[in-house]
């Protein structure tokens, strides 16, 4: 499995550049550090100060100088319209976006509010009902913000299905690359001219929503959040934390709070519904394709990648053969 330290070159101590992002932005002396160890892309670490602590995030070598801007935005315009998102910080001279060059390399960086709590996935736990609802009414404060950042491509994201599918339905079997044949022809249907498009956040999952001490929830990790048809927050968030595997019946109400919840912001018409019943398949098969993806072409056997690809495939079957919205 790639290490957490390729993913930006790390060739300096990380105690050292913790002390010049401290003295950067003002974070009171260093005293400690600790890598989060969970996502795909970035590089994220807990840094304590004298001052409390924060989280860094250190972007991706395979970002390039326009994206880290335009994902640091994404963040601050959602915090501005009400979305319960970590506060970014700005360094002495300004900065959102924080560059720095030892030994020659570069690092870009962000330092963000920390919250005093665990993902839903650390816990362990699915949101509760008031929980959903909540989630629910925050992503339709979020989708109804017409803001069109920079496009960022996800090779995770709904709409770029048919692509990486035909990329990569070779590391498949016969079965499952049948099965994901057949929702890619469904997807093949929808015409996207007459969704509704709004800010989506793109990866409103288990791992990016926090519960704090007080029981309140944060989102974070706007990573992949574009200007897309709104219905692909709610198969990612469905597909995720209200679709119960082991309980169809309690399946079908988690996902029907949820959307309840949501149209109480903000209604979706009847196309969008019949819609989303489609992109919630795309969403399982995205699953299972990335995470063999990860598997065999980047080795990562980790135990979150193998969840995702456990989950991928039992919620396809799900969705597949049950209706979540009756």
């Amino acid at each position: 499995m790639i290490s957490f330290e390729s993913r930006i070159d790390l060739d300096v101590s990380l105690e050292d550049l913790s002390k010049e992002i401290c003295k950067s932005y003002g974070l009171g002396g260093f005293e400690d550090y600790k890598l989060i160890e969970i996502g795909f892309e970035d590089f994220n670490f807990i840094l304590k100060t004298q001052n409390g602590r924060f989280v860094v995030k250190i972007f991706s070598n395979l970002r390039s100088d326009e994206d880290c801007v335009a994902l640091a935005s994404r963040a601050v315009i959602a915090n501005e319209n009400g979305f319960s998102v970590p506060k970014i910080y700005k360094t002495l001279q300004g900065q959102i976006v924080f560059e720095i060059k030892p030994k020659n390399v570069k690092y870009r960086l962000i330092v963000m509010e920390y919250i005093d709590g665990k993902d839903f996935f650390s816990l362990d736990i699915m949101p509760d009902m008031e929980e959903l609802k909540f989630i629910g009414e925050q992503l339709a404060i979020l989708n109804k913000i017409q803001y069109k950042p920079p496009f960022i491509y996800d090779l995770w994201a709904i709409i770029n299905f048919l692509k990486e599918f035909d990329k990569n339905k070779h590391l498949l079997d016969i079965e499952e690359r049948s099965r994901l044949e057949r929702v890619a022809k469904e997807l093949e249907g929808c015409d996207f001219s007459k969704l509704k498009y709004g800010f989506v956040h793109g990866d409103i999952i288990v791992t990016n929503i926090l519960k704090d001490r007080f029981d309140k929830i944060h989102f974070i990790d706007f990573s992949v959040s574009n200007y897309q048809p709104r219905i692909v927050e709610l198969a990612v968030s469905i597909g995720d934390f209200c679709i119960d595997l082991n309980d169809l019946e309690e399946s079908k109400k988690r996902t029907i709070k949820f959307l309840k919840a949501y149209e109480s912001v903000s209604k979706l018409d009847e196309y969008e519904k019949d819609c989303l019943k489609i992109f919630l398949k795309v969403h399982q098969a995205t699953t299972i394709l990335n995470s063999m993806r990860e598997k065999v072409k980047e080795n990562n056997d980790s135990v979150e990648n193998q969840e995702f690809l456990d989950k991928g495939r039992k919620g396809l079957r799900l969705v597949m053969e049950e209706n979540l919205f009756e």
